[in-house]
């Protein structure tokens, strides 16, 4: 990851888009508000830290601890667009 800003746009919504298609949701994982307020769950499940589920479920792999720390960033980053 490089010391540029994550964005959500550029960064965040990718890596949730690719699933768009094959998954049901309870919310829309790929609008900027709807993630920046369930940052904190959407992180506790691409992490594996949730005790509701992980994201994304089998049979998809889990996210690169790359691409975790990537929203992390994002994250404590104040949430950037």
């Amino acid at each position: 990851m490089s010391t540029q800003s994550v964005s959500f746009q550029n960064d965040i919504m990718p890596l949730f888009n690719q699933y768009k298609a094959n998954m049901i949701w309870r919310f829309d994982i790929t609008n900027y508000e709807v993630v920046k307020d369930n940052a904190q769950m959407i992180y506790d499940r691409i992490s594996n830290q949730g005790d509701s589920g992980y994201m994304p479920p089998p049979p998809f792999d889990p996210f690169t601890p790359q691409q975790i720390a990537m929203f992390k960033a994002w994250m404590d980053e104040g949430f950037p667009p």
